[in-house]
């Protein structure tokens, strides 16, 4: 049962809420009739004159991702067409090991329409949106899979690093004015201001968190906080040896704010000529200072324990059962590690209050049209930073405008598609309503996993997995849009008379009464 319990973690962790990397719909950036494409870039301005997004329909997108592992590295096909596991006695630990960056970043963004509307003057565009966000991440580093995999081979000596073992998830309202002026026929500029309204948040960061284990004691060093802020109650025993958690029984302390921040987007579009773009944007550089119901658990531990085996492992594979045993059962590591935090003198909870940032996310741009921009080709750089772990994607595009009520868009984003899988969006519009859906990771490789190979529990039901993708995201919407009407260019100025009349764009100029060539 132990076994079963663990494979379900590792396939929840592979395929689940705790995931990274894109933490947009990157194909959505170079479709231009999306109207809510300015959460991607605030200088973008709709192609409509006034859109408005209804709650949930308007515009919801999740994404859930990691900067390592795909399924693939986890359950597989061996050679006789078996569905199998890394951990299984025809599987290659060593390889799922290898696979895995020093840090591995898990991810999961949610982010649902309250309401949103935009309108134009002139050649400016206002935004206003009012959206529910969930922003969450965990970073592992290679050093507790290692423990974990392969124990402590060596007798005397077995140093394993843990101070990255950090994470940081917050639900928050996001409330944003968004404005976007065409200063001339070259440039375009956008921005935003937020006002972010917490709902929770629990997040840690360690100073150093280091584990030495020998064949006779081990020992463990650290320091760091463990941080939370929310409507549950948490209570601590003295001398912090347990915990007691009360959830609130009304429904307004699950409404009420439990912090208060703000936050910016800024970005511009640079017409370089008629057919090749540049742009840019840097979008939730932002922080939300959490004061209600906060518990701050500071540690600091320097403990020395015995009564734990040494992990020992002679082979490569091995099963979930062994471990399980490693981790958890028999006095192992987590109740070991348990017991150190409990008996550090240096612990301690405070109510008090603690600031967290928004994960600040980098486009960067370029898009070259042809047919008067029916067709274009894009490339996006995305990338952003989590506690100084950098992470990068790239996204090349191919977009189509055939027509006034099709928007479409093929992509290939670089680093988390394997070569298996290509990103789409389509838009339509049909009278007063656009409808547009968009992915970045749509698999064209799967492996079949029968449930039943998890435990007797499970139904004989087999499923088909996408594996070769580490990443997994989606986008869609529906909104109501005025068409757009057709307006001067105010930039095209005109001549005070007809003498000297000069047009831009190709068009015909003459000088003095006379024709000169056109373009």
């Amino acid at each position: 049962m132990r076994s079963i319990k663990l494979l379900s973690s590792l396939l929840m962790i592979s395929i689940t809420p705790l995931f990274i990397n894109a933490q947009q719909v990157n194909t959505l950036y170079f479709m231009k009739d999306v109207p809510v494409r300015h959460f991607l870039n605030p200088s973008f301005q709709p192609e409509t004159d006034f859109y408005l997004s209804l709650p949930v329909i308007g515009f919801t997108q999740f994404n859930v991702g990691n900067n390592s592992l795909s399924l693939k590295d986890v359950i597989y096909n061996d050679a006789t067409g078996n569905t199998i596991s890394f951990l299984n006695s025809n599987g290659n630990t060593l390889r799922f090991y290898n696979s895995l960056n020093a840090n591995t970043l898990f991810r999961v963004d949610l982010q649902t329409n309250l309401l949103s509307f935009g309108f134009r003057h002139e050649t400016a565009y206002w935004t206003f949106s009012l959206t529910e966000k969930t922003d969450g991440t965990v970073n592992v580093p290679k050093d507790l899979f290692q423990l974990s995999l392969f124990g402590t081979q060596s007798l005397q000596n077995n140093s394993f690093d843990f101070t990255k073992l950090q994470g940081d998830i917050s639900m928050y309202t996001e409330a944003a004015l968004g404005y976007s002026k065409q200063l001339n026929e070259t440039w375009t500029v956008g921005g935003k201001l937020k006002l972010l309204i917490g709902s929770s948040n629990l997040s840690n960061s360690n100073n150093q968190l280091l584990v030495n284990a020998s064949s006779t004691q081990w020992s463990v060093k650290g320091q760091g906080t463990i941080r939370y802020s929310g409507p549950v109650q948490i209570s601590a025993s003295n001398n912090n040896q347990s915990f007691s958690f009360t959830t609130p029984t009304n429904t307004a302390a699950w409404l009420k704010p439990y912090g208060m921040g703000a936050g910016i987007d800024a970005g511009f579009e640079y017409r370089i000529n008629n057919r090749m773009k540049l742009s840019g944007s840097l979008n939730d550089l932002g922080f939300i200072h959490w004061s209600k119901n906060t518990q701050n658990y500071q540690y600091q531990v320097n403990s020395i324990f015995k009564g734990i085996k040494l992990f020992d492992n002679n082979s490569t594979n091995q099963t979930f059962q062994d471990v399980y045993n490693r981790l958890v059962s028999s006095n192992a590591l987590v109740d070991s590690m348990v017991t150190a935090f409990k008996s550090s003198s240096g612990s301690k909870m405070s109510p008090n209050s603690y600031t967290t940032y928004t994960t600040a996310k980098l486009n960067i741009g370029f898009e070259y049209s042809l047919f008067k921009d029916k067709l274009s080709f894009g490339i996006l750089s995305y990338s952003q930073l989590f506690k100084n772990i950098p992470i990068e994607e790239l996204t090349g595009s191919v977009n189509t405008r055939p027509f006034a009520w099709l928007d479409a868009s093929l992509s290939y984003s670089v680093f988390n598609g394997r070569m298996s899988t290509l990103g789409a969006g389509i838009g339509l519009k049909t009278g007063l309503l656009h409808w547009f859906v968009a992915a970045d990771y749509i698999p064209f490789e799967k492996a079949t996993l029968s449930l039943s190979d998890l435990g007797t529990n499970y139904p004989k039901i087999n499923i088909p997995i996408p594996y070769n993708s580490r990443c997994f995201n989606l986008s869609v919407g529906m909104n109501i849009v005025m068409n757009k009407k057709e307006k001067e260019n105010k930039f095209i100025k005109k001549p005070k008379n007809s003498s000297s009349l000069n047009l831009q764009n190709g068009l015909h100029q003459w000088d003095n009464g006379k024709d000169c060539n056109c373009d």
